[in-house]
């Protein structure tokens, strides 16, 4: 008598070798997704320190200014009373 496959064995050892395959892709996928992310994150920390240290604060020197004049003095201002209104100005004469 002759040995004999059904074909029920024959797809579960397909699906199960398909099976492998697939998983072995799935994983190589997520090993380049995390290598691109790290590879991203990396770039980002780098532009992030080469932003800080160009924007670190350099301190001016104080400018040198021709000397002001000395200021002129003037005779203080009489008080005056302000006239409001006409009429109580007319009416206090």
């Amino acid at each position: 008598m002759k040995p004999f496959n059904l074909q029920s064995e024959v797809r579960a050892e397909k699906r199960a070798e398909w099976d492998r395959h697939r998983q072995e892709v799935e994983l190589e996928m997520e090993r380049q997704k995390l290598e691109r992310e790290n590879e991203r994150q990396d770039m980002e920390e780098r532009a992030t320190r080469e932003a800080r240290s160009a924007t670190v604060h350099v301190a001016n020197p104080i400018r040198q200014y021709k000397p002001l004049p000395p200021p002129e003095i003037l005779p203080l201002t009489l008080p005056k009373s302000p006239n409001f209104s006409e009429r109580l100005s007319k009416s206090s004469h």
